[in-house]
């Protein structure tokens, strides 16, 4: 691709994501007057009343008010009654289970200084500013691809919980309620109110090298209000031919109402190209009987090495780094039917499904090094076909701090069973069978907190094997004078046997001590336990909300033949704090100083400020049958 072609690219690109076209001032305003003025957010018995004293001193003063709603926004979510909300109950559905949908209404909120947790809240001026310079999502995309029942239908108090689920997990919607409308003198009939408030969508991202050296990033999660998500990314470095480098990522989430995800990836840089076209719909919410994808890509990479996945280094006695250029086709389609189980009691039949899965993955290479049954297997040609059951139980109780800052949070729970088997055809191992199992199980401990323990374990006929533990725990949220706390725990298990050449475990990030990535921190097994305390502070400024942390990661890991535990832990002590405005798709940053006591190549003192992902608890759906993933 010529520079030219890049910079016009660039123009386009530039000129229709800066051009925002603001629909909120187009709203409806006849949706609400459909609304019963008398009509709110249902009030939770378990919300304590929060009011802070800073508050009520500023409003006494029109200006000190003016500048505590221009500074300030009220801490996390709460209800028309300055409580503070932060636990929901889990299906406020279920005393209208039976009725008919009448109407359907669909409101959405501005960006910033309104909520779905109080629908009377307005927005002050810089927040109507601000969110005058935003596209929100049209009521029409809303209709046609994030509801799940039409009017006429009977309410489902399930699929209506599902439905709040889907619209809050999709990458456009910073939160979203379903309310549901009685009407006195028609009792079986209900009005349905669909409340969304959009993310803040441009998303601007600098990662800076040096004045010659530098990657701008410009995403668009949601262009021009379609639910359409544009990434473009401009790689400039003067030392550099070319001078300038483009990738550019297109997501059309939820086609029409077949919840179809289709997505574009292109890049053109000096040392990789990738072109990649996929089509993919998941299990969103048990009632759904299909589900399927599909991918075709083409990968060229000019320095390929091979230590593990990421560090991809080819080592020569550990020491001396190989590199090679590969170019390769890939080409994967699966496709899973779900089945209800009529033995169950109806509870469980609600919830609960058998799942038959198909799944065949070619990868050919046209560049590669020379590949063996001893060497290099990772570049292996190959065919893939397997076939999986299993069984899922999915449900979902809507909390608040957990990962998030004050946004809903669906927690799922329940368990699920799988077993895949399969048979491979390579060049370098001929014809071989595969097996494997995946187990796991979530569930809230009464009042103790919430506990996810997976199993993954597969092997194939040859003796190459992999094995996975996991286990997750958050504590129950503790009221401190100032703050709310959580404590969080995860260990991290997983060994392997006769892996292949150049492919070991790890322990950088989030595989076992966040914050460090070296190259010499790796093995055939590993052991990671971490923990963290994280303070959710009531300091609120422009609406980034602050949490203090405290972390605490130890971890082992050894080459093949050497007992797990023959020296002391690898260990990184850390305190930080963590800033994010949930309605800006910003990642979380965090400013952290850590103590690395006993890791080579690593600083022992170590500040850092970055940005984090974006957690999401691990749900209990199946989808495409998988081979045991080793890192």
């Amino acid at each position: 691709m010529s520079l030219s072609e890049i910079l016009a690219l660039v123009t386009v690109a530039f000129w229709l994501v800066f051009v925002p076209i603001s629909t909120h001032a187009q709203q409806k305003d006849s949706v609400q007057a459909f609304i019963p003025e008398d009509y709110q957010v249902k009030k939770n018995k378990d919300d304590s009343l929060l009011y802070s004293n800073l508050k009520k001193r500023f409003s006494k003063n029109r200006i000190l008010n003016e500048i505590y709603h221009a500074l300030f926004k009220d801490v996390y979510n709460q209800n028309s009654a300055g409580q503070e909300v932060v636990k929901i109950d889990e299906n406020p559905f279920q005393e209208y289970e039976g009725r008919v949908v009448r109407k359907i209404y669909v409101k959405t909120l501005r960006v910033f200084g309104e909520s779905v947790n109080d629908t009377t809240r307005k927005a002050q001026g810089f927040e109507k500013f601000f969110s005058a310079l935003h596209t929100n999502t049209r009521e029409s995309i809303i209709r046609k691809s994030f509801l799940l029942f039409h009017t006429g239908d009977i309410i489902d108090a399930d699929r209506l919980r599902d439905n709040e689920r889907v619209m809050r997990n999709s990458t456009i919607l910073h939160d979203a309620r379903i309310l549901v409308v009685p009407d006195e003198q028609y009792p079986n009939l209900v009005d349905l109110l669909v409340i969304t408030q959009d993310i803040w969508s441009l998303i601007p991202d600098v990662n800076f090298g040096g004045f010659d050296r530098y990657d701008l990033s410009i995403n668009q999660v949601n262009f021009r209000g379609l639910g359409h998500s544009w990434r473009n990314t401009f790689y400039i470095n003067q030392k550099e031919s070319p001078k300038l480098e483009y990738a550019t990522t297109y997501t059309i989430p939820y086609i029409g109402r077949s919840f179809i995800t289709g997505q574009l990836d292109l890049s053109f840089r000096r040392q990789t190209n990738r072109y990649a076209l996929r089509f993919f719909r998941p299990f969103l919410t048990p009632e759904m009987k299909m589900a399927g994808g599909f991918e075709m890509s083409h990968d060229r990479d000019l320095r390929v090495t091979t230590r593990g996945f990421d560090a991809r280094t080819l080592m020569q006695n550990d020491t001396l780094p190989l590199y090679f250029p590969t170019a390769r086709n890939y080409v994967d389609f699966w496709l899973a039917r779900s089945y209800k189980l009529p033995f169950l009691s109806p509870e469980n039949q609600a919830r609960t499904r058998f799942i038959v899965g198909l799944r065949f993955t070619s990868i050919n290479y046209t560049q590669r090094p020379v590949v063996t049954a001893d060497t290099n297997q990772l570049f292996r040609n190959q065919e893939q076909y397997l076939v999986g059951i299993g069984f899922s139980n999915r449900r979902y109780k809507r909390d608040f701090l957990i990962y998030g800052f004050g946004i809903t949070e669906d927690v799922p729970y329940g368990y699920l069973a799988t077993f895949v088997a399969g048979k491979e055809y390579s060049d370098a191992f001929g014809s071989r069978f595969y097996s494997g199992i995946k187990l796991a199980r979530g569930q809230y401990l009464n009042n103790s907190g919430y506990l996810y323990a997976l199993l993954n374990a597969g092997a194939y006929t040859n003796g190459t094997a992999g094995v996975s533990i996991e286990s997750n725990y958050f504590s129950r949220l503790y009221t401190l004078p100032k703050a709310k706390l959580r404590h969080f725990i995860n260990l991290k298990y997983a060994f392997g046997v006769q892996r292949y050449t150049g492919e070991y475990l790890n322990i950088n990030g989030e595989n076992g001590i966040l914050g460090i990535n070296s190259d010499r921190l790796w093995g055939s097994k590993k052991l990671a336990l971490g923990y963290q305390a994280v303070w959710f502070s009531k300091v609120n400024f422009v609406g980034f909300r602050l949490a203090p942390f405290f972390q605490l990661d130890m971890a082992f890991v050894t080459p093949r033949n050497r007992f797990l535990f023959t020296q002391y832990p690898y260990t990184g002590i850390g305190l930080g704090v963590r800033l994010r405005n949930e309605n800006l798709t910003f990642n979380t940053f965090q400013l952290k100083f850590t103590y690395f006591p006993n890791l080579p190549n690593i600083a022992v003192l170590n500040a850092s400020f970055s940005d984090t992902y974006n957690y999401r608890l691990k749900d209990f759906d199946i989808s495409a049958p998988e081979i045991v993933p080793f890192r």
